[in-house]
Order: C-alpha cells, then sequence, then structure tokens
C-alpha cells in the first residue's frame, strides 16, 4: 500500500498527545511511506519539503530534549529530532520550529541546521531565520542522510570530527585515510583492526592536532590484512578524557566466497540493532523461517545498522539474488 504526506496529516492529527522522548511517528517496516517531491511533512515542529522522492520505510522519529549523538564543545536548543537509523539521500528543505525556552541563550539570528550524518555533525546554512515565529528553514540539503537534527549557533557549531574516511586495497596492505574539519582538544586517532567487525584490537596511533578549524588529513598504511573482510574504525581520543569512533570501513581479500556475500556483524542478534556489510549494491530480504516475508530494503556498498525492534526473538532467513543466510534474533 503506498501512502504519502498527506495520510500522514491524518496519522498525526489521531494523537492524543506527544511527549519529549516517545516515538513520534514509526512506519512499520515493508510498508511504502513515501513523501513526493514539492510535498510538505509536518511532525511535532519539523517540516521536510523534499525536491526528490523520501521513503521512511521502517524508520521512526521522536523528539527529544537531550542529544543523543553527544560531541565535547557547542551549544544547541533544547529540541531534537533523532531518525531511529539513518534515513536514505535526502535533497530539499528542512525547518524546525522551538520555543523560546529552548534556546540555551542562544541569539535566533544566529541558529542553523545541525545533521548528524552517522559519525560528525554538519551545518547546513540557513535561509530564514524567523525570531517572531520562531523557526529557522534551511533549503540547500542535497543528497544528505539525515540521523539526528538540531539548531546551534552559526559562530559555535556543534564539532565536525569526521570529514572523511576511506579504506583502500593496495596490493597485499590497506591505505587508510582519514580527515577533519574542526579539531576541539583532541589527543590522538588509534586505528583499530577487525576480522569480524565485531572485536576489534589497535593497530595504530597518529597524534592529532589539537586544535584545528582548518583541514587536516593523516593516513595509515595496514601491512597485515588477512584474507577475507578487513574492518576498520578509529577511536578519537581527547585530552579530556572524552572519545568518538568513526564509521565502519572494510576492504575484502579474495577468497572462494561470492563475491557479493552480505556479512551479518553479530550473528546471534543480541540487541535490536542489525548491522550489515555489502561490498556491492544490491537488495535484500528477510524472511521468517516458514517463508513470510519480513521487509526487503535496497542497500548501497557499505555499512548498515537496521532498526529490528519490531521483530519478535526466532530464526529468519537474510537471502539477497544469490544467497541465503541464517539469522537468529534473542
Amino acid at each position: 500500500m503506498h501512502k504519502t504526506a498527506t495520510s500522514l496529516f491524518v496519522l498525526l492529527c489521531s494523537l492524543a498527545s506527544i511527549h519529549a522522548n516517545a516515538q513520534d511517528l514509526t512506519v512499520t517496516s515493508g510498508t511504502v511511506f513515501q513523501i513526493s517531491s514539492g510535498e510538505t511533512f509536518h511532525v511535532n515542529g519539523l517540516t521536510l519539503t523534499p525536491t526528490a522522492a523520501f521513503d521512511l520505510n521502517g524508520l521512526s522519529l521522536s523528539k527529544n530534549t537531550t542529544i543523543t549523538n553527544t560531541v565535547s564543545g557547542g551549544t544547541s536548543v533544547s529540541r531534537y529530532y533523532l531518525f531511529s537509523a539513518t534515513s536514505p539521500a535526502y535533497s530539499g528543505a528542512v525547518q524546525i520550529n522551538y520555543q523560546d525556552g529552548e534556546l540555551n541563550s542562544l541569539s535566533e539570528s544566529t541558529l542553523q541546521l545541525n545533521n548528524y550524518t552517522g559519525s560528525a555533525w554538519t551545518q547546513v546554512s540557513s535561509a530564514t531565520n524567523d525570531g517572531t515565529n520562531n523557526y529557522v528553514l534551511s533549503n540547500s540539503l542535497s543528497s544528505a542522510t539525515l540521523r539526528e537534527l538540531t539548531l546551534a549557533s552559526s559562530s559555535a557549531p556543534l564539532p565536525v570530527t569526521w570529514l572523511d574516511f576511506t579504506a583502500t586495497k593496495k596490493d597485499k596492505a590497506v591505505l587508510l585515510n582519514w580527515s577533519t574539519a574542526q579539531e576541539l582538544n583532541t589527543l590522538d586517532f588509534v586505528v583499530q583492526h577487525s576480522t569480524d567487525g565485531v572485536v576489534f584490537t589497535n593497530a595504530a596511533s597518529q597524534t592529532a592536532a589539537g586544535n584545528s578549524s582548518s583541514i587536516q588529513n593523516y593516513h595509515y598504511v595496514h601491512t597485515s590484512p588477512v584474507l577475507g573482510y578487513n574492518y576498520y574504525r578509529l577511536h578519537q581520543r581527547d585530552f579530556d578524557g572524552e572519545s568518538s569512533y568513526s564509521d565502519i570501513r572494510f576492504v575484502k581479500f579474495s577468497t572462494n566466497s561470492t563475491t557479493n556475500d552480505i556479512q551479518i556483524i553479530g550473528n546471534p542478534l543480541q540487541t535490536n540493532q542489525l548491522t550489515l556489510v555489502t561490498p556491492i549494491d544490491q537488495y535484500i530480504a528477510l524472511y521468517t523461517v516458514v517463508g513470510q516475508l519480513c521487509w526487503t530494503k535496497h542497500l548501497e556498498e557499505g555499512s548498515h545498522t537496521i532498526d529490528v525492534s519490531f521483530l519478535p526473538k526466532g530464526t529468519y532467513l537474510l537471502q539477497t539474488k544469490t544467497s541465503s543466510q541464517k539469522l537468529i534474533k534473542l
């Protein structure tokens, strides 16, 4: 069944009350819930107007008063919109309405949208700052993934930890390149390696810039990758003891397995977050053991985290075009 933002309006009107930290919207996985280009989507002070169709299949959205993806430094308003998982690419406008009591002494004229992309906060320029009607409108998002949204001052944005992180096969070694757009009180970067994407060991460390507002570039060559999958992440540590992790990157050295085999990280699954790594863009489907379809998704190459809180405990089959794997949820 195809639903649009128009039917969403009816759904939201049926909600008796909405509280901070409660789910404001849930779209059951497998249900096509798409905001068409040019349509306006409202939910609890957040407005999305995409310039290309935006699919909310399998996502939930909540409005919170405290931040989820914490950072060191920077001040934001006390209003945060959190998606249950990283969204598909979004292009178009985002408007956030706020109340005076949520400003945390920030000047309304300097507020700008800040979007957490999965590993870093990025700032988006404002088209309109309306201090009378209490909203900020940004219309310059292009193919951006959405995870958590808030407002912060343009003169003190939430710190951007990671600008880029790549892992590239070079003969029998792996070249890791990463860069930062801003560093606040950073001590070092610890390069971590894993063969299963779950247990990581420290491979090397590099001294960070400390405090910088310009782009900093780093690299490391891992000379002892294993046959099969090699997973990498960066553990960034601050002088004050705070730390954060980058997204996971992987490189595969040829084995006899099918080249498009999808990897399940942490199976049996002990949480409601299913992490998958795919070496190519491909469609996947999850079935019960009796053949009932739970959902289908198109995944781009890389690592993905999917909310499976709606699935009861049990055994499932994860299928691609060429393979089938057993998934157990405890």
